[in-house]
């Protein structure tokens, strides 16, 4: 069957659209109105974009949110409340700080963010709400529910290594070595599932220990299986920096999604069915 590759701008780089089981026109037109759901919910998550709603939430301290919005932070706050706050989106201002390669201490945890009815209140003058680890997920995953109404339903959208599959058929994927450029550590199969990697290895200041992961444990590297790409990438990240009793709680709080986490010895512990093809010697 056919592959129809395309390339759109969105999160910071690119997000690639692979079709199987339409027609170019069909496909194309498709993409489009994907790929445009895609643009208005990034200007609802954007932590970097000044005039999104999330950046307006951290400016004004107090505002009444979209459904999107206070659904994803409902569900975030809810995977801080599972790690005893080692994953906390309100430490955006140390994430901001340390890209710059300053270190900054805050006093503030999840537990500042406040709900009434539709209103979020920030009550810590050091919080600064950080969603980059669901957005992306999150918006994949509804760029993925456009595809569908539109009757695709053979296709893959990659989201900067985040990647989401749909359909029947199996694919391979690598997964790469977290201390070993141009290298892989495992690989497995995967279909209709969506899968997302975090780690320590791909955005850090001089070292692994100042990456973009706060509270980072020994885990350097964690990739989860799960039926949507924000479950992935949500627990993608907790796993990263939770405490092993910490994710077992976690693992045992949705048995159906499936990780691969690599240590810091590069030793590998993995779900039961995680379903490798085979584990590359490292």
């Amino acid at each position: 069957m056919e592959e129809l590759k395309y390339e759109k701008n969105l999160f910071g780089g690119k997000v690639n659209f692979i079709i199987y089981d339409s027609k170019k026109d069909d496909s194309k037109k498709a993409v489009e109105k994907a790929f445009n759901e895609g643009l208005r919910l990034q200007k609802i998550f954007n932590f970097y974009d000044d005039k999104s709603e999330l950046s307006r939430l951290n400016k004004k301290r107090k505002l009444k949110v979209s459904k999107e919005l206070f659904g994803v932070i409902k569900k975030a706050i809810s995977l801080s409340e599972l790690t005893n706050g080692k994953y906390d989106i309100s430490i955006g201002k140390k994430i901001l700080n340390r890209k710059k390669g300053i270190e900054v201490e805050i006093n503030c945890s999840y537990k500042d963010i406040k709900f009434n009815g539709k209103r979020i209140e920030l009550k810590n003058e050091d919080v600064l709400i950080d969603l980059g680890s669901i957005a992306k997920g999150y918006i994949t995953d509804k760029m993925a529910d456009v595809l569908k109404k539109n009757k695709i339903n053979e296709f893959v959208i990659d989201s900067r290594g985040d990647m989401l599959f749909c359909g029947t058929f199996n694919h391979l994927v690598e997964i790469e070595h977290p201390r070993k450029k141009d290298s892989s550590i495992g690989s497995f199969l995967i279909s209709d599932k969506a899968v997302a990697t975090s780690g320590d290895y791909n955005q850090y200041t001089k070292n692994f220990d100042k990456s973009h992961l706060i509270n980072k444990k020994n885990i350097i590297s964690a990739t989860v299986i799960a039926d949507t790409l924000e479950i992935a990438d949500l627990y993608a990240t907790a796993l990263t920096v939770s405490s092993k009793k910490q994710r077992k709680i976690l693992i045992e709080k949705n048995p159906k999604i499936k990780f691969f986490l690599v240590n810091k010895n590069l030793r590998i512990e993995k779900s039961s069915g995680w379903g490798e093809v085979h584990a590359k010697k490292h």
